[in-house]
């Protein structure tokens, strides 16, 4: 045996999980000893002293052996090529744990019995059965063991994997709205510029710098508090009533008390930005825009709806906007959200979303 062998046999000892072991061992031997008192019991003798002395004996010696027998199972494989040299490592174990123990039970009986007591080699052709099945129960469930951590481990890999892959899909998702956000809100602005609007539109630059600064400042958490989010869909709004005057109608109602709960970060502005692009821009008449958040229990539920106006029939299928919204809410929540389209007077749209108050985590 080499020395890395060695210092490897010595680490299995010392990492040894005594406790269990004794506890295991412990228990064989209640039964085993329960077993024989039974029996006296029954055919009216007296139990066996030795006999139990000797059990003791030998269930301390398994237990000595067990991180040995652990040991030797991590180190061989029983995979086409290795299995005959793994087979043989183990037979010669079972034949040196066995002539051990024979003798020491030998040495036992011998103390009790004097000459009455067995020879070693009847001894260890009696107990190879018992000790073979003990040896291989106790390969068996470190193999299991080692199974199982190997189970757990691809579990967990997995597990972190899909969350780097929904991380990762999240953060395109929100990258693309980005982009799509600061085009839509420029051609606002340059539409102020044409129309020589310009105290207006360097006002609007500067809320959509405020805007910007806001949206890019994300820590990399995919959610934020619905107070943090209306915020931010009020300046966007204050920006777009800029532009169109009495033309957009706003009416921003979130209850006070659910400042704290958390949304997907960006989760109004794309909806409040299809209602201006589909809405407020095809109309000549007024459009009302309302933007409402309310709780059902651990439920939240938002509902951003544009009414009103003289738009035409709605262009068919769903923009960038809303097509992101729903991938978003999929990714982070699952089944566990509702996200419903309806259609409004005045060829409008109502969006119904229904999430879990305390966020993806609760």
């Amino acid at each position: 045996m080499d020395a890395t062998a060695t210092d490897d046999l010595r680490g299995a000892y010392r990492r040894a999980s005594w406790g269990s072991i004794a506890g295991a061992w412990g228990a064989v031997l209640a039964f085993v000893s329960g077993h024989n008192l039974v029996d006296a019991y029954l055919a009216g003798r007296a139990p066996s002293a030795p006999w139990h002395v000797a059990s003791f004996v030998s269930m301390a010696m398994w237990a000595l052996y067990t991180p040995l027998l652990l040991w030797l199972g991590r180190r061989t494989s029983f995979e086409p090529g290795a299995r005959a040299r793994a087979v043989a490592t183990h037979a010669a174990a079972l034949v040196g744990v066995t002539l051990l123990d024979s003798i020491v039970q030998h040495g036992l009986f011998a103390a009790f019995f004097g000459g009455q007591a067995s020879s070693v080699v009847a001894l260890f052709m009696a107990t190879l059965l018992i000790d073979g099945f003990s040896y291989v129960a106790v390969v068996a469930i470190g193999a299991a063991q080692r199974a199982n951590a190997r189970y757990r481990e691809r579990v967990a890999a997995q597990a972190a994997l899909d969350r780097e892959l929904a991380h990762a899909r999240l953060r395109a998702l929100e990258m693309q709205l980005q982009p799509h956000f600061l085009f839509n809100t420029l051609h606002a602005v340059g539409a102020l510029v044409r129309a020589h609007r310009n105290d207006d539109a360097v006002t609007s630059l500067a809320t959509l710098g405020e805007l910007l600064r806001a949206t890019l400042a994300g820590d990399g958490e995919h959610e934020i508090a619905l107070g943090d989010e209306a915020d931010l869909a009020r300046a966007y709004l204050a920006l777009q009533q800029l532009r169109f005057g009495d033309r957009l109608r706003v009416e921003l109602d979130v209850a006070a008390d659910l400042a704290a709960a958390r949304v997907p970060r960006l989760i109004l502005q794309p909806l409040l930005d299809n209602a201006i692009r589909h809405g407020v821009e095809r109309s000549v008449a007024a459009v009302d825009l309302e933007v409402r958040a309310r709780a059902s229990g651990d439920r939240l539920h938002l509902l951003v709806r544009d009414h009103g106006g003289t738009r035409g029939a709605p262009a068919p299928g769903q923009g960038i906007g809303l097509r992101n919204t729903r991938a978003r809410l999929d990714a982070l929540y699952g089944d566990d959200h509702r996200f419903e389209l309806a259609s409004t007077a005045g060829g409008g749209l109502e969006v119904r979303i229904e999430l879990p108050r305390g966020g993806a985590a609760s």
